[in-house]
This record gives structure tokens, C-alpha cells and sequence, in this order.
């Protein structure tokens, strides 16, 4: 849109939506457009549409379908419109609204919308309103646009075309256009142009976008599966020179006394005694290095040559197959579009596993001697967490000395028991087995109450000091073993 047009649009729309209440508002999920219900306005709403075609007009509300609420809904919802306005650049707008909370207290704040190279919504100071915007933009060196209305207007007019690349661009302007297009239409009012425009284009645009990105993806792992299929291809043709690598490390250590170190090419007579064979050769290497790199070339040919066709024959229908979805992308419709994005969404995360107490199974579990649990930690923020919030005061905590490893807890606190000496052994043999000493034969491993175990301020994750510990020496091993 151009600025003429946008500034004729919203002159011609203003009057309605000022003093308007937000009753809803949303996002519609197809176009991205910004719906704002109006309340007392016979169901009609406000409708921003910031990416291509950025257009603003005002209509019956209809739902659509709508996104995820997001902060900008939500800030919205409610607000009374205060003043719709161009914005300092000649593509923008803001629409100025108040809120009121529970106590009286009223904030005013814009909406700045963005319908030029960078279009896009953003909540912004209201300051004193559009004047006071603008007055910002010149102190900052931004030209402001300007109100009026122009002198040469004419019909508002919607004109289209498609790049060589066949990508749809719209435009909505005073007048006949001035470039070529491939149709245009005439309409009595800047607010029904503007409607038109998303009414009839809005949707082919985003699914365009759409299919950009998505063939964007399919393109890359397509290239991927090509450039495989080229390196598998390469190592076939390669595995075919096995016999002459090692034929010509045969025949140079054959013939090394006529071979110095330093040279490029050794060129050396066959076994025939008469044909003369290039060897190309490192120069950094002496004659029987260099035969033994060719051995080594050869085996991996020979190697590649076994494996590589059971690889082609699998690379080669995934990259047919992503070329064939590549060409589905390009030409499919909104819903074909849905279904191919769901197909190629990772699956979804397994929820993380709760133990009986509702814990999230963070920790490694063991049961020893006397039925007693042990808890260890799977990392240091792990190991944070069980010693610092889940183990109690009088739970037993291990870990191996002079050595990084799994803080080991001993649940004991609530049983009114004491675990004997054959369950502390084989806790500290946990907590040993966690270990860095994990491979040891003997490790001393301290153990004590999580009472007596404190975390120094600032300290790393895992990082933690002890007091009143006793010492076992004990091997590395687990319960079952």
C-alpha cells in the first residue's frame, strides 16, 4: 500500500473506530492479521494485517481461525481505541488506546504498525498521542508523513501481478496503476479496497509463504541426500582403482632403488621391463611410506567397495523420494500444505517419567541391603537438586573421595530405622561406581547426613562441602552385580 493511499484509508476510517472498546481480540491463524472486536459497533472489528498485504480496515468480526493468545491479544482485549493515525514513516500507522485498571488509574499506550519492507506489530509509549509521535520521529531525523488529503486523489484502486518467480504482489493505490500489472479493479471506498485485498489475497500470499518455507526445508535435506548420493557414487568409482594402488605399492617397492626421496613422480619400468608406469607420490615420504599409503588406499577402496552399492541403494530413493515431496510442496493447497508440514513434524517429547511421589525421575534408582532406596545423580544439576532440596536431614549422602562423580543419597529420614553396615557398603560402592575411580579396584568414598552437607554461595553446579564424614573403602560396583 502506498502512503497516499494508506493515509486516505485511514482518514476514512478513524471516525469509526475511535472511542470503540477492544471486546476480543485475536490472531487469525491462517494470515497472521491482528482482529480487534469492537464493541457497540455492531459487531464489526478492526482488522491489521502487517505482513504482506499490509492493509487496515474495518469489518464485520468474524473468528477465523484463530492462534495462540499471545501478550498482545491480551493487552488489548478490553482497552478503549483512542485515535487511529498514519505513523512517522509514510507505511505505518498506530493506533493510540487506554486501559483503566481497579483502582482508577488510566495508561494510554500505541499500537505501531509496520506495512513497509519490514512489516511487523509492536506496543509502544503513547506519549501525547499521534502529534507527539510524530514530533519524536523528526527529532530523530525521520521526516514526519503527512495528514492531508492529497489533491489529485481518484478512485482507490487494487492492482496485481506475479513476478517471473511466480510470487503474487498486491498493492492498493490512488488511481490507475503506473506499472504493468496483470489486473486491477476499482472500488468506492479506501475501507472496501482494503477488505478486498485481504479478503482475496491475504491467504494465497501466506500459503505462499508457507510453501517457501517448507520447500526451503525439503531443499536442504534434498541437497543432503544429493550430496551423499555423489560421495557413495565417488567411492564406487574409486573402490575400482583398488588393484591399481596396490599394484603400484608392489611395483614401487619393486623398483625403490630407482625411486628417491623428494621426488613428485616416480617413474619406474613394469614387470615387463619395458613399459615405463607414473606413480604420483608424496614427496615428504620415502619410497616404502609411499607404498604402504597405497596399501592403505587400497584396502579402504576394497572396504568401500562392499559397503558403498547396499548405501547407494538407500540413498538414492530417499533423495527421489524428497524430490518427489519438493515438487508436492511447490504445488500443493492449504490443506495439502497442513498435512505435509504434519508429516514432516518432529515427533512429540516424551513427558519426563514421575516417581510415586510425583518427582521427576531425574535420579538413578537402587535398592540395597534391608530395602533401603538410593537416589543418584545423573548430572550436577542433578546432584544440586538431590542433595539441596531432595534429601532430607537425616538421609545418608555419599561420595567418592578426591575423585568427580554422582552425589548418592541414602534415604533413611521418616523410617525411624538405622540401614546397617552391609547397606551403607554397598551405597558407597554405588556412589564409587558413579565415579571417576569408577575402574579402580579400591575407593575411599565419605559419607555423612545431608544435614552436614551445604552448598558455598556462588558455587558451581555439583559443588559441594562437608563436614563430620566418615570414610569406607570400598569396590566399585552396583547392587545386581
Amino acid at each position: 500500500m502506498d502512503a497516499t493511499a494508506l493515509a486516505l484509508l485511514i482518514e476514512e476510517i478513524a471516525p469509526t473506530v475511535a472511542g470503540a472498546r477492544v471486546g476480543d481480540a485475536w490472531t487469525d491463524e491462517s494470515t497472521g492479521a491482528l482482529v480487534l472486536a469492537l464493541a457497540g459497533t455492531g459487531r464489526r472489528a478492526l482488522t491489521i494485517s502487517a505482513d504482506p498485504p499490509g492493509v487496515i480496515f474495518v469489518s464485520p468480526a468474524s473468528p477465523g481461525r484463530r492462534s495462540s493468545e499471545g501478550a498482545l491479544e491480551r493487552e488489548l482485549r478490553g482497552a478503549t481505541i483512542v485515535e487511529l493515525a498514519p505513523g512517522p514513516r509514510p507505511s505505518s500507522a498506530r493506533v493510540v488506546f487506554s486501559r483503566t485498571d481497579d483502582i482508577g488509574e488510566t495508561a494510554t499506550r500505541a499500537l505501531a504498525v509496520e506495512l513497509g519492507r519490514r512489516p511487523g506489530l509492536s506496543l509502544v509509549g503513547a506519549g501525547a498521542g499521534a502529534g507527539a509521535a510524530q514530533a519524536g520521529a523528526a527529532t530523530a531525523g525521520e521526516p514526519p508523513s503527512s495528514h492531508a488529503t492529497p489533491d489529485a486523489a481518484g478512485p482507490p484502486t487494487v492492482h496485481w501481478r506475479r513476478d517471473p518467480q511466480g510470487r503474487l504482489h498486491v498493492k492498493l493505490s490512488v488511481g490507475r496503476p503506473t506499472a504493468p500489472c496483470d489486473g486491477s479493479r476499482e472500488f468506492p471506498s479506501f475501507n472496501d479496497a482494503a477488505a478486498h485485498v485481504y479478503a482475496e489475497f491475504a491467504r494465497p500470499i501466506a500459503l505462499e509463504r508457507r510453501r517457501r518455507r517448507l520447500a526451503k526445508r525439503v531443499r536442504i535435506e534434498l541437497d543432503r541426500k544429493l550430496r551423499a548420493v555423489e560421495k557413495v557414487q565417488a567411492e564406487i568409482a574409486e573402490s575400482a582403482r583398488a588393484g591399481e594402488y596396490r599394484r603400484h605399492g608392489q611395483l614401487l617397492l619393486a623398483r625403490k632403488d630407482a625411486v628417491r626421496k623428494g621426488d613428485p613422480v616416480a617413474r619406474v619400468l613394469d614387470y615387463d621391463n619395458a613399459t615405463v608406469v607414473e606413480i604420483p607420490l608424496n614427496p615428504a615420504l620415502s619410497p616404502a611410506q609411499n607404498a604402504e599409503v597405497l596399501f592403505r588406499r587400497a584396502k579402504r577402496a576394497e572396504r568401500r567397495a562392499a559397503k558403498a552399492p547396499a548405501r547407494l541403494s538407500q540413498l538414492a530413493p530417499e533423495a527421489e523420494r524428497a524430490g518427489a515431496l519438493l515438487a508436492e510442496v511447490e504445488r500443493a493447497d492449504e490443506a495439502a500444505l497442513a498435512s505435509i508440514e504434519a508429516r514432516l513434524a518432529p515427533p512429540p517429547r516424551e513427558a519426563a517419567p514421575r516417581t510415586a511421589d510425583g518427582e521427576r525421575a531425574r535420579f538413578r534408582t537402587y535398592t540395597v541391603t534391608g530395602g533401603w532406596q538410593v537416589l543418584v545423580g545423573k548430572s550436577n544439576r542433578d546432584n544440586d537438586a538431590l542433595t539441596h532440596k531432595v534429601a532430607r536431614p537425616g538421609d545418608l549422602w555419599f561420595h567418592a573421595r578426591q575423585a568427580a562423580g554422582s552425589h548418592v543419597v541414602l534415604r533413611k529420614a521418616g523410617t525411624g530405622r538405622e540401614p546397617d553396615r552391609a547397606a551403607i557398603l554397598e551405597a558407597a560402592a554405588i556412589a564409587a561406581y558413579h565415579s571417576k575411580a569408577g575402574r579402580s579396584g579400591r575407593v575411599a568414598v565419605c559419607y555423612t547426613e545431608a544435614r552436614h552437607v551445604r552448598k558455598p554461595r556462588g558455587a558451581a553446579p555439583g559443588l559441594a562441602v562437608v563436614s563430620r564424614e566418615k570414610v569406607v573403602m570400598v569396590r566399585p560396583r552396583l547392587p545386581e552385580e
